[in-house]
């Protein structure tokens, strides 16, 4: 992994991270709503595993926001 993304990698993680918060989602509860596993939640804010373009939009429509902020530093 380049520089180039893996910073993009880490600040995606940590919006993640911060949308749940605010959500007020456990870890378990966002997993559910996504379809996944609460452990894949984990590993994505702890940046240990990549999202995929679908899984993205997904979590984007979960918090009802543009694909893109993800992509923003927070």
């Amino acid at each position: 992994m380049d520089n180039q993304e893996r910073k993009y990698h880490d600040i995606i993680a940590q919006n993640i991270k911060r949308l749940r918060i605010e959500a007020k989602l456990s870890q378990e509860s966002m997993a559910e709503k996504l379809s996944c596993s609460r452990e894949f939640i984990s590993r994505v804010e702890n940046r240990r595993e990549k999202v995929s373009l679908n899984m993205l939009l997904k979590i984007a429509d979960l918090f009802q926001i543009n694909p893109s902020s993800l992509f923003i530093k927070p």
